[in-house]
């Protein structure tokens, strides 16, 4: 497998047998271990996997990122990370042991996947209340429109604009402006790959950007497709990262879209 992974929440993946390779930067390529994390991708960013492969994994939102790593995602994104650094010492070493046990027999795949779910109940650490307040509040201004407002934004949390500029960054790792490119390619992203999508909204989302290069250019950055390239082939991960269950945090269909695409038969698409 050879492909582009679009900007998507944190990961916990163990590799029973396979390799995986990501490209962070210009040059440099991690390459995946038995177990890892692989942290909040800010971008798309380009990987692959050597075969046979067998991958379990756990994919965490944002509140569960910042629940069971208690790191920044400002200061940890677009890179793979030991279990280590995510989890107390016990629950990484349990982590790391159950490639090893899964290759030797001793567990089948749900004992696996049992294992991964147990590992992250007992991580989660409760946050605090006005913490998940900026976290949805966030989300929430998120899915009200291509371009939501930014002052709308802080009236909406209860910090200052400093306070909620830090904090948006530190549980999204972008600021409240790139979220919203970001949120907007995506959104463009999963629209157009809809068949014979409704005039109305094809035309609602090229007016969200300056032109037609703005428009390709944000959705190759954020989603490492161009529109002619937004229907991959079926059995890939980007179908499932890109389609609307995947964004479930955020409500891609959250201005309108969603009544429009009901009205004309493909909110099922």
């Amino acid at each position: 497998m050879d492909d582009v992974l679009p900007a998507y929440s944190g990961q916990m993946v163990m590799f029973g047998r396979g390799v995986g390779r990501m490209q962070f930067d210009p040059g440099e390529i991690s390459e995946t271990g038995d177990a890892l994390f692989v942290a909040p991708l800010c971008q798309a960013r380009h990987f692959s996997v050597s075969g046979p492969a067998k991958v379990f994994g756990v994919s965490l939102n944002f509140r569960g990122w910042a629940a069971l790593s208690g790191l920044s995602v400002h200061d940890y994104h677009d890179c793979f990370l030991q279990p280590e650094t995510v989890l107390p010492d016990g629950l990484a070493e349990e982590f790391a042991s159950l490639a090893p046990r899964w290759r030797n027999g001793e567990l089948d795949d749900t004992s696996v996947l049992d294992s991964m779910a147990g590992i992250v109940r007992r991580g989660l650490s409760k946050l605090p209340e006005q913490h998940l307040t900026v976290i949805d509040r966030t989300l929430e201004w998120l899915s009200s429109s291509f371009k939501p407002d930014l002052d709308e934004l802080y009236e909406r949390l209860p910090y200052s604009k400093r306070q909620s500029q830090r904090l948006v960054a530190q549980f999204f790792g972008q600021s409240p402006v790139r979220l919203v490119r970001r949120y907007r390619a995506v959104r463009a992203a999963t629209l157009l790959s809809i068949p014979d999508l409704p005039e109305e909204i094809e035309a609602e989302i090229r007016e969200a950007f300056y032109d037609q290069a703005h428009l390709i250019k944000e959705i190759r950055f954020f989603t490492g497709r161009t529109p002619k390239r937004l229907q991959p082939d079926a059995g890939l991960p980007i179908n499932e990262m890109l389609g609307p269950d995947g964004y479930s945090a955020v409500d891609l269909f959250g201005s309108g879209e969603a009544e429009q695409l009901r009205r004309d038969g493909l909110d099922k698409a």
